[in-house]
């Protein structure tokens, strides 16, 4: 047979090719010939997958390794149970525990009451304005203490100045002021609500003198809120636990000890309204109001 010079040349060169690959593959190097490429080549190096699967299996083949995957198997089992016994638990209390609502009312009358009246005076020049502004405040105030309210439960609030300047002929505003406004606001505190809705209703009649007066809303308060509180909890208490009573003895059960107990908001609304919002609303345009605060109590039935 003929010896070719090219064919030995190629044989060199795969047995070159073949040889280096394999360095490669012993040493870790990133080089690789065409059959590491498509993972068909003699000098394949395992993927990730193949060596965690190659290191699992030979530890799963040594001594006591079968122990540990079942000891894991049953800890996990274990606490798999103890959420599901858990639950159940849970569920058997909440079914073993009645929640009821208490409502403690009681009708209450204010005992404080305020008013704000307004004076006000308007002139072409400011000593002009505040001359009458005075005038109608000495005139209020004379007629409040005549009504029956002390000079020492009388406030004067500050004067608030406004302007309005003078149109020309074409109506466009000029620099020039043609009017003060001036106004003050005068304000009673009393315990006689009576009173002070009267000076409210009446204090307007200054406008026949000549007094520009004007009259705001009285307000209507309650000093003994927090002892008013205290007393409609115990009678709400009181309300929610007859309820239970009446629940469980109805379906043959006994009430147990007291679980919890939560008050709800505490509302004081105008006597005959329905209007509880459960916020704690406060409305104090009422002499006659009436107090509403609702307890929530938890009992274990046995």
């Amino acid at each position: 047979m003929d010896h070719h010079p090219h064919g030995d040349a190629q044989d060199a060169h795969r047995s070159e090719h073949a040889h280096s690959s394999s360095s490669d593959g012993r040493t870790g190097t990133t080089k690789c010939g065409v059959g590491d490429a498509t993972g068909t080549g003699p000098g394949r190096r395992p993927d990730a997958w193949s060596a965690r699967w190659a290191s699992w299996s030979g530890w799963s083949r040594t001594p006591g390794a079968g122990m540990f995957l079942l000891g894991a198997a049953l800890a996990f089992g274990v606490i798999a149970a103890s959420g599901e016994i858990s639950s159940a638990v849970r569920s058997m209390r909440q079914a073993n525990v009645i929640r009821v609502k208490g409502v403690g009312m009681a009708p209450v009358s204010a005992d404080q009451a305020w008013w704000t009246g307004t004076v006000s005076a308007r002139a072409g020049s400011l000593p002009e304005a505040f001359q009458k502004l005075d005038a109608s405040t000495v005139a209020l105030k004379g007629f409040v203490v005549e009504q029956g309210i002390a000079p020492a439960d009388i406030e004067l609030e500050s004067v608030r100045t406004s302007t309005e300047n003078r149109r020309d002929a074409e109506g466009n505003l000029t620099n020039e002021i043609e009017v003060y406004t001036l106004r003050r606001s005068v304000t009673i505190w009393s315990k006689d609500v009576r009173l002070v809705e009267r000076i409210a209703m009446r204090s307007t009649d200054l406008i026949r003198e000549g007094h520009e007066v004007g009259s705001g809303s009285p307000r209507y308060l309650v000093s003994t809120i927090e002892s008013l509180k205290l007393e409609l909890i115990d009678q709400g208490t009181a309300n929610a636990r007859e309820r239970a009573n009446l629940l469980v003895d109805g379906s043959g059960g006994r009430l147990g000890r007291l679980v919890s107990a939560t008050q709800g908001a505490f509302d004081i609304v105008c006597a005959g309204s329905a209007e509880y919002d459960g916020n704690g609303s406060y409305d104090t345009s009422c002499i006659n109001k009436e107090a509403r605060v609702v307890v929530t109590l938890e009992y274990a039935v046995e």
